[in-house]
């Protein structure tokens, strides 16, 4: 077995390469993915900060395998793990930030109603009653 230094180093290697954590487990003498997972965590915060890529990549990875592992059983109409799946997609959409926009339309102030004219108003009132095709 190697070195626990060494052994970490390379859990954190072939982690954020993208190796499953059962994998590491059985490859790295871990007792099961449980414990790799753990002692993963546990060296990040041990190490110096990651660069923000490395560890939004990492965090991607686990979202990754954690719908993988459930997505059987969503597909096949489990409820419970359909919530799960969701609760999993809507972090991912928060770590990517891909809800900012719906935030900031949220939070943000109500548009400015768009100044039409009364005859345009009418124009687009016809073409509601009879549009063209």
């Amino acid at each position: 077995m190697p070195h626990l230094d060494q052994r970490r180093a390379e859990l954190l290697r072939r982690r954020l390469a993208g190796d499953d954590f059962a994998t590491l487990a059985r490859e790295l003498d871990y007792t099961d993915a449980a414990e790799a997972a753990a002692d993963f965590t546990q060296a990040l915060a041990d190490t110096e900060p990651l660069e923000a890529a490395a560890r939004d990549e990492a965090d991607r990875r686990a979202l990754d395998e954690l719908q993988h592992a459930i997505w059987d059983q969503a597909a096949n109409g489990d409820l419970d793990v359909i919530d799960t799946t969701l609760a999993i997609h809507d972090r991912r959409v928060r770590r990517l930030g891909l809800d900012a926009a719906a935030h900031q339309l949220a939070d943000g102030p109500a548009p400015a109603p768009a100044a039409v004219t009364e005859a345009e108003l009418d124009e687009l009132l016809a073409l509601i009653e009879d549009p063209p095709i």
